[in-house]
């Protein structure tokens, strides 16, 4: 099968049977990749500081509790 060429983009090709741009840049490829590394951990580390908070406030709200009796 061949690839055609994206007319003024270059390292996008288009597969004829399925219609869809691909890009076969590699180098933008892995930098795509890596960001997208770096974005899921930042989610992760965001979702863990918001467990830590949410506990860090339950625990508040226990030793309120405790000490108006």
């Amino acid at each position: 099968m061949e690839y055609q060429k994206v007319e003024g983009h270059e390292g996008l090709v288009r597969d004829p049977e399925t219609g869809a741009i691909l890009n076969t840049n590699r180098s933008e490829i892995q930098q795509a990749r890596a960001r997208k590394a770096a974005r899921k951990q930042q989610e992760q580390e965001l979702d863990e500081l918001k467990n830590d908070v949410s506990e860090l406030k339950d625990l508040m709200k226990q030793v309120i509790e405790k000490l108006n009796g």
